[in-house]
């Protein structure tokens, strides 16, 4: 096949100076690829590739796909991709117990780990990625990305046989699980609760901490939650220690400053001298 009058080829290889076998691989699977497109078939088939000392990656073929969700011609999708992400995310599983346990590079982060990435892509064969980008005109798109890695010492290049699937719906689902979960744990870090069995004093009231020591029972509830109080008198212990100010505030018929009304059960005790008057 003539690649150089082949105006939907774009790669470097096939019209470069190459070695034949590089050149038979990239052949076969552009081939391939674009017959994989004619089914249109949903995932995002692409062949990538660089070279060792070079940070530019290019496309030797992109389905047409991608430019579309990019916005931009078939021959810009590598640039535009590479500059438009702005996070990079990578799950592992950490055990049969521990789980999965998510990586994330954000844009400003990708430039300077970009040596170590290609070099733990080199050591593992395959790539398998969720990319973030943020195009152009401000919309938001996520790819799933997944590739076998072939590395071609003679030409010092590499290239990536991967797919792109779009995942945007279920990312976004995914953030906002995230958000959700954050905002209860922030709410339920401020929330502090008392339960359970407090050991406290039938005559004076202290109750015992954990360690032993005996606590004032507002000292006690303000270290255990977020409440707080404000000291006044009820009628009956008004009425002990200050009969003057209990008579005045029976006479008066209801508050003095902060001391509130007595409760049902709760009155004070009639000022005798008025009794005897009547």
């Amino acid at each position: 096949m003539d690649w150089k009058n082949d105006p939907t080829y774009y790669g470097k290889i096939l019209t470069g100076l190459y070695s034949p076998p590089l050149k038979e691989r990239v052949a076969v699977c552009v081939t391939a690829s674009r017959g994989l497109e004619a089914l249109e078939h949903p995932a995002i088939c692409y062949i990538a590739a660089w070279h060792e000392k070079d940070r530019i990656i290019w496309y030797e073929f992109a389905a047409g796909r991608l430019a579309e969700l990019l916005g931009c011609e078939p021959a810009q999708a590598a640039e535009v991709f590479r500059t438009s992400v702005v996070e990079r995310r990578v799950y592992k599983y950490q055990g049969k117990t521990a789980g999965i346990k998510k990586e994330v590079l954000q844009q400003p982060e990708l430039a300077s780990f970009r040596k170590q990435l290609r070099a733990e892509v080199k050591k593992t064969g395959m790539t398998e990625a969720v990319y973030k980008l943020v195009l152009a005109e401000g919309r938001t798109i996520w790819l799933k990305d997944q590739a076998e890695i072939e590395i071609y010492p003679q030409d010092q290049t590499s290239l990536a046989l991967g797919c792109l699937i779009e995942v945007s719906k279920e990312m976004e689902a995914a953030e906002e699980r995230e958000r959700l979960a954050l905002d209860h744990q922030k709410a339920v870090s401020q929330v502090k609760h008392l339960s359970g069995l407090l050991p406290i004093c039938a005559s004076c009231k202290k109750i015992r901490d954990d360690q032993g020591y005996w606590n004032q029972i507002e000292e006690y509830i303000r270290k255990h939650s977020d409440a707080d109080f404000s000291h006044g008198f009820c009628p009956s212990c008004l009425e002990k220690l200050y009969p003057d100010l209990a008579r005045a505030m029976n006479r008066a018929g209801g508050e003095i400053g902060g001391l509130g009304r007595p409760g049902p059960g709760d009155q004070s005790v009639p000022d005798q001298k008025e009794k005897g008057k009547d």
